[in-house]
């Protein structure tokens, strides 16, 4: 079952991520490398706001999981009912919020019809907040069922929605950034709808009435709290960079770095697909002491190694070629070197999100929260100083450095946590490292394309092998 709804996953991730790569460089031929930068800015302004939900998405998957572990049902539908109320008001919250650092955010724009476009994106923008706030909830009722069939489902078309909708906009309407912000608005309400109708649909039959319950907000504020903190501060780091770039160099850097993160961040939909999976699994094992879950952290930490590896290195050996073939000759020239550097962080982060993702199921997400809180101060004076002297090059190695740091405190907290873990992690370190060195040494190397194309072969083929060695060796995974 777990194979089979990470496949669900990865089909509902990937076919998005296709659409994308077909669909940037006509947005970026149409728009120019400035709007094309500040619509990246819109996008992660919306991901970051979506996060006003105050971890209370997960907190219910978690606390749905542990309660349908039970054979009385009769929280259910409360938990749901409870969340639901939550999850409104913080959506309402967050479009006022986002409205109102809008000027503030907009000052860093230099064009005055750039700025005009971009405030009536942002309020458009604004008014689908509670839809999706809304939708994280519902969508962790259904995996929380292991309804990945149906999240799926739901989440292919309005991921192709997502790029094909703006290129619409810009083909036939012209490159105005406030028409594809409601474009996109329109796609977020029919989706929260859609989750809603299908989350409904899942719930057990003696899962007690849809109420709000004053008593159940406790246990999913606990649950969610400190997930808030890694949901805030955790993209904050991940879309700091990109607004450092537009205010310490230009607009139009941003593109040349915002691009080749957006390329190399679609391959987060590899372990998303399995962890979203694992993450029920993990949290119902507090509860079902029949889970070996020593076993199954590190099974899936090692199949999360074996899911990244390949595609981050033939990204990074041929991150020239890709962007020059994707975009143009000019865009590798500047944005290549960056590829690369994101290409081995990408690869450290996916391993790394396995012990994330079992310390927040386990009820350890004040360990991850502590964590976030102190990387912060430290990527922003790295970045600061990366940005200052060596452009966006030095932004991509402050961003590759936090990665690094990061995995290094959640396998440690990991470890300490239960000792068990141990030679998982040392196993994962240094097989995590010895890739990312590897792909780091064969990609800035100036070997040609035929050799270039034998190493990757033989990568590859050592990586299958593997692969049919654990599938055949381990089949936890596979049930």
């Amino acid at each position: 079952m777990l194979i089979r709804n990470t496949l669900y996953n990865l089909f509902g991730l990937g076919a998005p991520l296709i659409v994308a790569v077909v669909s940037i460089p006509p947005l970026i031929s149409h728009l120019g490398t400035e709007r094309f930068g500040l619509l990246t800015l819109i996008w992660a302004v919306v991901s970051y706001f979506g996060l006003f939900d105050l971890g209370l998405g997960r907190a219910l998957t978690q606390q749905l999981a542990i309660e349908l572990a039970h054979d009385d049902h009769s929280r259910v539908k409360p938990l749901v009912g409870t969340a639901t109320w939550l999850m409104a008001g913080l959506g309402i919250l967050a479009g006022l919020v986002l409205i109102a650092a809008a000027p503030w955010g907009i000052g860093l724009v230099e064009h005055q019809q750039s700025r005009d476009e971009v405030f009536f994106a942002v309020c458009a923008m604004a008014v689908a907040m509670p839809f999706i706030v809304l939708t994280s909830g519902f969508r962790g009722v259904l995996e929380a069922r292991q309804a990945f069939g149906i999240v799926n489902l739901i989440r292919l078309p309005m991921g192709l929605f997502t790029f094909l909708g703006p290129l619409a906009v810009v083909l036939h309407f012209g490159p105005r950034l406030d028409w594809v912000a409601w474009v996109l608005v329109i796609g977020r309400i029919v989706a929260c709808v859609v989750h809603a109708y299908y989350a409904w649909c899942v719930l057990p039959d003696n899962a007690g009435s849809l109420t709000f319950s004053r008593h159940l907000i406790k246990p999913l504020i606990t649950s969610g709290g400190w997930m808030t903190v890694s949901n805030v501060v955790g993209p904050l780091m991940g879309y700091l960079d990109r607004f450092a770039v537009g205010a310490l160099v230009s607009a139009g850097a941003v593109a040349y770095y915002a691009t080749p993160q957006e390329l190399i961040m679609k391959l987060s939909i590899l372990p998303a697909a399995l962890m979203s999976v694992m993450f029920p699994t993990f949290a119902k094992s507090t509860r079902d002491g029949a889970i070996d879950k020593a076993g199954l952290f590190g099974q899936s930490a090692f199949v999360l190694f074996l899911m990244i590896a390949p595609a981050c290195a033939a990204i990074g050996m041929f991150s020239d070629l890709i962007l020059s073939r994707w975009i143009s000759a000019d865009f590798s020239a500047h944005a290549a070197g960056v590829l690369i550097l994101f290409a081995c962080g990408m690869l450290i982060n996916s391993v790394s999100s396995a012990p994330l993702t079992w310390l927040q199921a386990t009820d350890k997400a004040r360990v991850v929260a502590m964590i976030h809180t102190i990387e912060l101060p430290l990527f922003f004076g790295s970045l600061w100083i990366g940005l200052r002297y060596f452009g966006i090059q030095g932004a991509a190695v402050a961003w590759v450095a936090r990665i690094a740091l990061d995995a290094l405190f959640l396998w440690t907290a990991a470890v300490l946590c239960d000792g068990r873990l141990m030679s998982v992690a040392l196993r994962s370190a240094a097989l995590a490292g010895a890739a990312t060195l590897a792909i780091y040494l064969l990609s800035v190397s100036h070997l040609s394309l035929i050799t270039r194309g034998i190493v990757l072969l033989a990568l590859l083929i050592w990586w299958g092998v593997i692969a049919m060695r654990t599938l055949m060796k381990n089949r936890t995974l596979t049930r």
